[in-house]
């Protein structure tokens, strides 16, 4: 009796779903590394990253660090996504992508369909045949894991009434869809769960980053190489912490620290991002983006400063931390008032510098996007150790 009433409220008045924005970049995905893994991430609605401005703030971005921190191996992430496609355009997908390219694929089911889907038959039929397909496209070699639906609470307009009953509906196909990859051994069924502190799904980065801790153990436990060993550091070879500053600003080693500060700054959305390299007698302060021109030894001794620890360093409000309240960059010039930094090692370990993202206004750090700027510093790291 409730479905016609859902399917005319959903028709007549504005979803929230349809306002969220969306990712404007290339459907791709990767964490720096070596043997790098290749995933396919394919499907609707949490595939596609509603909610969020890059991928790399999405389900995919976060899967393929994610990866790479269970691996110790890189990872390239592939999406395929939009929020209209149904369970049989997931299936064609699959037959269109050459699964032999591929490590791992991932699946999440959701999206439009289930705000209209009443049958139970005809879900386990569409489940049934895309798992078909995907073991006569791929062999019994390549492992899937599926993200199963979402409840809508967050991300739709409807009466209460009408949520629960769609949400009771999801609850059914996802009981289906966890039985039929419980009866084959090359799929795991991940539920798709609001995350801890919070009682409803919302589409944004910290949504996408507890799914892909949810799902990337089952994807990295079926991933079938062996992770290389550290390649071996002769011991000739000289540090990065005594590398001159020519060095660093070579064209193509400072071309790849301006993309990584460029990048920095848009993924968090701050007034600013900067890379700076340091030894004992020297900042260098090798790129910057939002700020305009600052000396670089107050930014090197900023970014360094903050480097008590050996990982994630945030100051919320820089006025309140005695170690910057007096420092020029917050009191003068950008007036700093947040910081968040991820330390650059060389490759016998050293803290050889910094990337950081800062901002003019006090502000909250979501610790989901600590793996975020952990990935921005492995690709300086990289950039240098090609130059």
């Amino acid at each position: 009796m409730a479905w016609p009433l859902i399917t005319l409220w959903l028709a007549v008045y504005p979803q929230r779903w349809r306002a969220l924005i969306a990712p404007s970049d290339d459907p791709r995905a990767e964490s720096i590394g070596p043997d790098p893994d290749k995933v396919l991430l394919v499907g609707p609605g949490k595939s596609s990253g509603l909610g969020v401005h890059t991928h790399e703030l999405g389900l995919g971005g976060h899967l393929a660090r994610e990866l790479s921190t269970l691996t110790r191996r890189g990872c390239s992430v592939d999406i395929v996504s939009d929020p209209t496609m149904s369970n049989a355009d997931v299936g064609v997908v699959i037959n269109w992508a050459r699964l032999n390219r591929y490590d791992a694929l991932v699946l999440t089911l959701g999206g439009g369909e289930v705000l209209h889907f009443r049958s139970l038959f005809g879900w386990r039929r569409a489940v049934t045949t895309l798992l078909d397909t995907i073991r006569d496209s791929g062999g019994g070699a390549l492992h899937t894991s599926i993200l199963g639906i979402a409840p809508i609470d967050g991300f739709v307009s409807l009466p209460s009434p009408l949520v629960a009953v769609i949400n009771r509906n999801i609850q059914n196909l996802n009981d289906i869809s966890e039985q039929l990859c419980a009866a084959r051994a090359s799929v795991t069924f991940v539920a798709a769960t609001a995350r801890e502190g919070t009682t409803e799904v919302l589409l944004d980065s910290p949504t996408y980053a507890h799914w892909a801790r949810e799902v990337a153990p089952a994807v990295a436990a079926q991933l079938t190489r062996v992770a290389l060993p550290p390649a071996s550091i002769p011991s000739t070879a000289t540090p990065l912490a005594v590398l001159d500053n020519t060095t660093l600003t070579t064209t193509a080693v400072s071309n790849s620290l301006t993309t990584i500060t460029q990048s920095a700054r848009v993924l968090f959305d701050t007034t600013g991002a900067a890379v700076t390299f340091h030894d004992q007698e020297a900042h260098w302060f090798t790129s910057i983006s939002g700020v305009g021109d600052m000396r670089r030894e107050e930014a090197g001794a900023f970014c360094s400063r903050a480097f008590t620890t050996r990982g994630l360093v945030v100051l919320e409000n820089t006025l309140k931390d005695e170690r910057f309240a007096d420092h020029p960059w917050v009191v003068r010039g950008p007036r700093i008032r947040f910081y968040a930094g991820f330390p650059i090692t060389n490759p016998h370990g050293d803290i050889v510098g910094a990337i950081c993202v800062f901002d003019t206004e006090p502000r909250r750090f979501d610790l989901s996007h600590e793996t975020l700027l952990r990935e921005l510093a492995r690709r300086a790291e990289s950039a240098i150790q090609r130059r």
